[in-house]
């Protein structure tokens, strides 16, 4: 799948010389001195922090402020704040140098946009903590985020990173009343749920700096980088989240999500297609679109909005094949762990029977149920569940 790139901005002004991030070519503006000051305040004699949380900032000068204070006011103390201005063209740059006094602060300026993947990466780079906590520049923090998840890494050395749920607030920072993002918090059920939607919310993740060794955003997804790198990561590493609402999301008309809808759709489908190509599994572009709707539990309406064919038989029949495709590949290749991946498997198949059952004959649905080798699987599938019910949250 190609990613229509309406920000080709990015392309046409990203230096092509910086491509190494690694060894840090990024060039940065001969900022203000007070943004100098706070970004050497940090030298290397200095002890290093346990943990670097860091900004990437762009345009953002109506909401860094509370990006920042947030931050700033964390209980856990041992940390050091990187923000790094991506070319801003508003007044982001000065609102980081008013935080100037505060020596916890380290400030990077671009002299041009280079983008998301591209910031995100220099700040890796940059990071000298031995984690790194990721921040959106509009979203805020819960004054114990770093304690809790500080604390939950510290005690659990095979897991790489831990998220968290979030709170959803507005434009001026209200709550969002009954409007959460509770992630799945079990290492095995975020790996599984990667292979439709994103399980881990950016803004609420802190890493083990250790764990970006190997891995780097990458320039082709300048939209759903973070779920395309996560994606990578859960091939080899382990992620939680914490059932704690540790992140205020800003929800607000200036998102790409919101602004870019369509190309975040071709995002998650080039997406899908790496994890499936993963699993040698051959498929069309049709077979992602009803990929999406099939784990993503759409009923009828959407499922003929968005593929253009109707919750039927042959709907029913495309899913049984699949899944079974599906089950078989990751038995060959063992990349999602199990039984949380049959789990996910036999849960959809029974969903899809259910739904065509409501638009076609209870015979006819019957025959695809006895066809399948999943059907044989219900009775573990619904003793499993009952287990993971039991099983307290991190």
């Amino acid at each position: 799948m190609e990613i229509p790139n309406e920000q080709a901005r990015h392309d046409n002004n990203l230096n092509r010389d910086m491509s190494e991030l690694g060894n840090h070519p990024v060039k940065s503006n001969p900022a203000p001195s007070a943004m100098w000051h706070a970004a050497n305040a940090t030298s290397e004699s200095a002890r290093q922090p346990r943990v670097t949380v860091f900004i990437p900032a762009f345009n953002v000068e109506r909401y860094i402020s509370d990006a920042i204070r947030s931050v700033l006011a964390q209980t856990f103390t041992d940390f050091e704040l990187l923000v790094i201005d991506d070319g801003s063209t508003d007044a982001t740059s000065a609102v980081i140098c008013s935080f100037a006094h505060d020596s916890r602060l380290r400030a990077v300026s671009h002299i041009q946009n280079l983008g998301r993947p591209a910031t995100r990466n220099h700040g890796i780079d940059l990071a000298c903590g031995e984690y790194i906590a990721f921040l959106d520049a509009d979203d805020m923090c819960a004054a114990n985020r770093l304690e809790r998840q500080v604390s939950y890494l510290d005690a659990s050395g095979d897991v790489a990173g831990v998220g968290s749920w979030m709170n959803s607030i507005d434009t001026n920072g209200n709550p969002l009343v009954g409007q959460t993002y509770q992630l799945p918090t079990a290492p095995d059920d975020i790996a599984c749920r990667m292979l439709y939607e994103c399980a881990l919310a950016q803004s609420s993740m802190t890493v083990r700096r250790s764990a970006f060794e190997n891995y780097r955003y990458v320039d082709e997804f300048w939209i759903a980088q973070d779920y395309e790198l996560w994606a990578r990561m859960i091939r080899t590493l382990r992620f939680a989240n914490l059932a704690a609402l540790l992140t205020d999301y800003r929800r607000h008309e200036a998102q790409v999500s919101v602004t870019q809808t369509a190309a975040q759709q071709a995002a998650d489908l080039a997406i899908y297609s790496r994890q499936l190509a993963a699993l040698d599994l051959e498929h069309s572009d049709h077979d992602l679109l009803r990929h999406g709707c099939l784990f993503k539990c759409h009923g009828r309406k959407p499922v003929l909005e968005h593929t253009g064919r109707p919750f039927d038989t042959n709907y029913l029949r495309w899913c049984r094949i699949w899944l079974e495709k599906l089950l078989h590949a990751n038995e060959r290749h063992q990349i999602s762990p199990e039984p949380a991946f049959s789990n996910m498997i036999v849960h959809r198949w029974l969903f899809a029977c259910r739904k065509a059952a409501r638009t076609s004959s209870w015979l006819t649905v019957a025959v695809e149920f006895s066809k399948s080798s999943l059907s044989l699987r219900v009775t573990t599938y619904h003793w499993n569940k009952s287990k993971t019910a039991a099983r307290p949250a991190p």
